[in-house]
């Protein structure tokens, strides 16, 4: 198994971004965390794909050993973050992106931006644009300024991220693509405290992932039946299995060509 090199790489502004990067060879699998979450959340896959591929993880500004960022935040300055880390470190083209959650939408902002250099996607459980407002349709009258007021206001969530402008960012770039792209959705709700309609709210998200698929005229969707949110850490082999599936698959389109 290979051990990747963890350490802080400089960027931008002198800010340091801690990654855990392991050099291989390309395709380069990049994985893109949720809201909160630092690169371990990454480790069962990351350690195994590693033994494959290049891979790349990495702790976003204000997380962890990772320097604080100075302003409020969107999803394209992510995507700009992502892109100078790359270059920084010279992570070998083309890219697969791995993202949960949060991290989903960095990665499709991302492909549309910087077409050249992707070869696939992977969204693990993807947060939806505008998610906030569809549960207003099954939320009990208590929930809803709550669930209103955490889409509008930064400061409620653990990386100051305007969602509002980031949600736009990903309407005003989204376009369909050839992009090999597959969607793992989770099959269990979460534990639905203080009325939330767990169950209702999962119907929902899935159904809408779902619809991810209309982004590419190559894509499939699968549902983790065994796993909440966090996938990657509940059945880490059908992330593993997309990962190297989409591997093997580039491989065979690049000799095919060739």
């Amino acid at each position: 198994m290979n051990i990747q090199n963890k350490k802080i790489i400089k960027i931008g502004d002198n800010r340091g971004v801690y990654t855990k990067y392991q050099r291989d060879s390309a395709p380069s699998v990049i994985f893109i965390a949720g809201l909160g979450d630092n690169f371990e959340t990454w480790k069962k896959v990351q350690e195994r794909i590693s033994d494959v591929t290049s891979t790349l993880s990495y702790t976003r500004a204000g997380i962890g050993r990772s320097s604080v960022a100075a302003v409020q935040q969107t999803c394209h300055d992510l995507v700009e973050e992502l892109s100078d880390l790359l270059q920084e470190l010279d992570v070998m083209k083309p890219y697969i992106l791995v993202g949960h959650s949060f991290g989903g939408l960095i990665a499709r902002l991302y492909a549309s931006l910087h077409p050249l250099d992707i070869c696939g996607m992977i969204l693990v459980d993807a947060a939806l644009e505008y998610k906030e407002l569809a549960y207003e349709k099954v939320l009990p009258e208590n929930l809803v300024a709550g669930n209103r007021e955490y889409l509008e206001n930064p400061l409620l969530n653990s990386e100051n991220i305007d969602k509002m402008q980031s949600y736009k960012q990903i309407v005003d770039h989204s376009r369909q693509t050839d992009l090999p792209l597959t969607i793992i959705a989770r099959g269990l709700p979460d534990s639905g405290e203080d009325g939330w309609p767990s169950q209702k709210i999962l119907e929902i998200e899935q159904s809408l992932q779902a619809e991810f698929k209309k982004l590419s005229t190559s894509s499939k969707f699968q549902i983790a039946s065994h796993s909440g949110h966090y996938i990657h850490h509940d059945e880490p082999e059908i992330v593993i299995e997309e990962i190297i599936l989409m591997l093997k698959e580039n491989i065979q389109a690049k000799n095919k060509d060739e």
